[in-house]
């Protein structure tokens, strides 16, 4: 039996188990208390029920005459397991924790939970006694199943009436939010008075509006940088009102952000309430249903919906893996603290770490929370590390990347001035840094250059900045320059990768769309062969004016990488169903590049090779007219897959070999279909044909398996053509 205390979660728990294809029998969930009696009474083996702690409640009869509640099953091979084991099965006395042990004396009880707590009138360990297995916070994090969550503290101060000490604040906060008893509905009325006086003080939530909107606006900026979106944001007030009332500031600063629509808008408040509330509570008091959009909005990273405003719900059961940053605004203690913190520690694309920002003391809260965990937690942290760590990082990775880039002085550019003085010193950084020439780009003993030092300290800078960019004013600038110049070095990098045929790692994908998206909104697009300082190539008019400008470009490096591009993209256009001639042209280039690597050739050499390359890459869509008659592509592509072989044209010639070539465009419109490639028999007659070709055209017999893959290759690669032409 699986025991919850929430409906939700015991909702949750039953339809993840009953997709399982390994339960020796079908789950049950217990939604009545009288289904849950007759369900245990009458079961004498097996079994596997879910239901929630409530449901093992005495009925009123029972109570009245002062009944325990009727034992319903005395097997001892009842195996109870309890999820969020340190909420509610404290009351041994007369709640329904007793009810459960009167209702199943020999069961076994085993505990889940993430938040164990001792307190002197609640103790899990006391309850259930030691702990069969720990998997701690710093173990997750160190499996990646969360991240770490740092802290910040933005306290945002309170006026203290001179009868109201910060205790009596703390005891009224915890009071609202144990829910509106109707036996204890006058005294909580007064504990939300009190927190309302004082945390929702007019002049305080304007103050708090005004920050948390500036602090947001830069942390959803620097982690699009690593997630591609700015992400989401959860706000937690101490009551309705204060809720409420925070949204009323904060699109009063951002009118822009409020849309009266469900679906649409920016932020949005989500809490319980009834017909009784009043404006502006009542505002925001919607159906569950409704509220279950919103959350589900939360989710999806896509959505514009970035930050919504709770009181009690989503604090415990929701997850939302692109949360990534809390504002807590009000002093959480124990085990609601800690799962209200790991709303932000779930994984997602990119993202590295969550943030609390505090705006209400919890540094005691915190710490005393920690002492339950382990000593590893307590030690590391992964939840609650100071932001100040992240600004000492931060300053020392700073430190780092001035030693780096000391070989060339990017400030002396940017000083210089004009209207591009920070793109000049940005790549011209980067020149110096992908350099073979620099100092210290020769591997080092763990393989790593200058080039890719860069990349792992700016990386790292990078993303402690977007927790602590508000304490860093003063080098922001000088951050934000070794920041471009990362986003640069990924651009160039993934024009190699691609050029080497490999894919491109999704985080320099997401620098790449940030560069992209930066460009679009400031109207100017610049691209690499600006960055190098040389006039963008056309490779049907390489003037030596042209190569003269190239070889005195502001950023040789960058020249060598920019007229790399272009080859490939042009070789990859003129040669595109040309196996043989693309493989070819990659090889050269991969060639030449590795000759300049290994400073076998100056930039001013590799230069000259390239442009060379360029020339016949441009001369290639004419070739085949030097034939007579004259191949067309398709021609020419067969014919450079049977000419590879010296002997082959050295005893047949070219007559002969294009004669082949021609013949084998023939085969291909004649035999080639939609599935042939994954028809053996189809490819068994195509290579029969090419081999009767072959032979009848006097082709060297111990050529002829060479010459048979590689025009099946080539056959590949231009199939879906020819059968589509088919139709």
């Amino acid at each position: 039996m699986v025991i919850t205390d929430r409906n939700e979660l015991d909702g949750q728990l039953y339809e993840t188990f009953a997709r399982s294809l390994l339960l020796p029998g079908t789950p049950q969930q217990i939604r009545k208390r009288s289904e849950l009696r007759e369900e245990l009474s009458n079961r004498t083996t097996g079994g596997i029920y879910f239901t929630t702690l409530q449901k093992f409640g005495r009925s009123k009869d029972e109570r009245d005459a002062g009944h325990d509640h009727p034992l319903l099953s005395d097997r001892r091979n009842i195996i109870v397991v309890v999820d969020e084991a340190h909420r509610s099965h404290y009351d041994d006395l007369d709640g329904y924790a007793r009810h459960l042990r009167d209702a199943l004396p020999n069961a076994t009880l085993i505990a889940f939970t993430g938040t164990p707590i001792s307190f002197e009138d609640r103790n899990t360990k006391e309850v259930f006694g030691e702990y069969i297995d720990i998997y701690d916070l710093s173990r997750a994090v160190e499996d990646g199943a969360t991240v770490p969550v740092y802290f910040e503290p933005r306290l945002i101060k309170v006026n203290l009436a001179e009868s109201v000490t910060q205790e009596d604040l703390n005891l009224a906060a915890d009071e609202a939010t144990r829910g509106l008893d109707d036996t204890e509905r006058a005294r909580l009325e007064q504990s939300v008075a009190v927190v309302n006086a004082v945390y929702g003080a007019p002049e305080r939530i304007k103050s708090l509006a005004a920050d948390l909107v500036a602090h947001w606006e830069d942390r959803r900026t620097q982690m699009t940088k690593f997630i591609d979106k700015p992400g989401k944001a959860l706000i937690v007030g101490a009551t309705r009102e204060i809720c409420a009332n925070l949204y009323s500031a904060i699109v009063a600063l951002r009118p822009d952000w409020h849309s009266g629509d469900l679906d649409k808008g920016r932020i949005k408040v989500v809490y319980s309430g009834d017909a009784t509330d009043v404006p502006p509570v009542s505002n925001h008091v919607r159906r569950d249903s409704l509220n279950a959009s919103i959350k589900e909005r939360l989710k999806n990273v896509d959505d514009e919906l970035e930050l919504v405003i709770v009181k009690d719900m989503m604090l415990t059961g929701y997850d939302s893996p692109p949360l990534h940053t809390l504002y807590l605004d009000r002093p959480l203690k124990g085990a609601l603290l800690m799962q209200t913190l790991a709303r932000v520690n779930r994984t997602f694309r990119g993202k590295q770490d969550g943030l609390l920002v505090a705006y209400a003391p919890l540094a005691d809260n915190l710490a005393k929370a920690l002492a339950e965990y382990t000593d590893t937690d307590q030690a590391q942290k992964p939840i609650g590390k100071n932001i100040d760590e992240a600004v000492g990082i931060a300053t020392d990775l700073v430190e780092q990347l001035r030693t780096l880039l000391a070989g060339y002085d990017w400030k002396a550019v940017l000083h210089r001035g004009g209207p591009k003085a920070f793109l000049n010193a940005v790549t011209g950084a980067v020149n110096y840094l992908r350099d073979t020439g620099t100092p210290g780009n020769k591997p080092d003993d763990d393989g790593d250059t200058l080039a890719d030092r860069y990349r792992r300290i700016s990386g790292q800078l990078a993303r402690a900045y977007a927790l602590c960019s508000g304490r860093l004013v003063e080098l922001r600038p000088e951050i934000q320059v070794y920041e471009e110049i990362r986003v640069w070095m990924a651009k160039f990098d993934a024009e190699d990768r691609q050029s080497r045929g490999e894919p491109i790692p999704a985080d320099i994908q997401r620098m790449l769309s940030e560069l992209i998206a930066t460009a679009t909104a400031s109207g100017e697009v610049v691209d690499i062969y600006w960055a190098a300082g040389m006039p963008k190539p056309s490779l049907d008019d390489l003037t030596p004016e042209f190569v003269a400008a190239t070889r005195q470009a502001r950023n040789p490096q960058l020249a060598i990488e920019a007229l790399r591009k272009t080859l490939i993209e042009e070789s990859a256009r003129v040669a595109r169903n040309n196996v043989v001639r693309q493989r070819a042209f990659a090889e050269r280039i991969a060639e030449l590049m590795n000759k300049y690597t290994n400073q076998q050739l100056t930039s001013a050499e590799v230069i000259a090779e390239l442009v060379e390359m360029a020339k016949e890459v441009a001369a290639e869509s004419k070739r085949g007219e030097l034939f007579s008659p004259p191949l067309n592509d398709d021609e020419l592509a067969f014919y450079d897959a049977v000419s590879q072989n010296e002997s082959a044209v050295l005893e047949q010639g070219d007559d002969v070999l294009a004669k082949i070539a021609r013949d084998l465009v023939e085969v291909m419109r004649r035999d080639v279909r939609t599935d042939w490639t994954v028809r053996d028999d189809v490819r068994a007659k195509l290579r029969s044909s090419i081999k009767r070709l072959l032979v009848k055209n006097g082709y060297p017999p111990d050529k002829q398996p060479g010459a048979i893959k590689l025009v099946m290759e080539q056959m590949e690669s231009m199939a879906p053509r020819f059968a589509e032409a088919r139709g």
